[in-house]
């Protein structure tokens, strides 16, 4: 499990919820996920996130994935328009909606994260 990473006093541990480690902040915009499909097929699927937090993202996709499926999750960073892409793991899925963990973001990720957590 990770341990929580407390940026400006931004991060802090949710303890109304026993299954999240990090509050969430409501977020739409649009994103990537490159998966994998069983087949071996990589595909790039369409998406909107719905929230995100320093362990993860809540996201609606155009096409469904199953749960523990490995993916890249892609976001256009405001601004200069640069890219954030993290590793990430189908942890919840309802439909077309989802719930993704991160897998181990590195200090140039949580860094960017904590912008877009914490703006």
């Amino acid at each position: 499990m990770p341990t929580p990473t407390i940026v400006s006093g931004c991060s802090k541990k949710q303890m109304t919820h026993a299954s999240r480690l990090f509050t969430r902040r409501p977020l739409d915009m649009r994103a990537r996920v490159l998966a994998l499909r069983t087949t071996g097929e990589r595909v790039i699927i369409q998406a909107r996130t719905r929230d995100l937090s320093f362990g993860g993202a809540g996201l609606t996709l155009t096409s469904e994935l199953p749960s523990g499926s490995s993916v890249v999750l892609c976001l256009r960073l405001p601004g200069d328009g640069g890219q954030l892409c993290l590793g990430a793991v189908v942890a919840r899925r309802q439909g077309f909606r989802v719930g993704l963990e991160f897998d181990r973001p590195t200090a140039q990720q949580r860094l960017l994260l904590s912008e877009l957590c914490c703006a």
